[in-house]
């Protein structure tokens, strides 16, 4: 293989791993403030039953 080959499927690789990598950030991301919604729901309803 010569030196564009393997310059080509590593910039396909790097592009593939950062595509992945910025979805899976922001799906923590979303998740953690889901819970952070979710405690905050909670805590104001309990808050008010009281």
């Amino acid at each position: 293989m010569d030196s564009l080959t393997i310059g080509f499927i590593l910039t396909l690789t790097t592009i593939l791993i950062y595509t992945m990598g910025q979805k899976w950030w922001r799906h923590r991301r979303a998740a953690k403030l889901a819970d952070k919604l979710l405690a905050d729901v909670i805590k104001d309803k309990d808050a008010f039953r009281r």
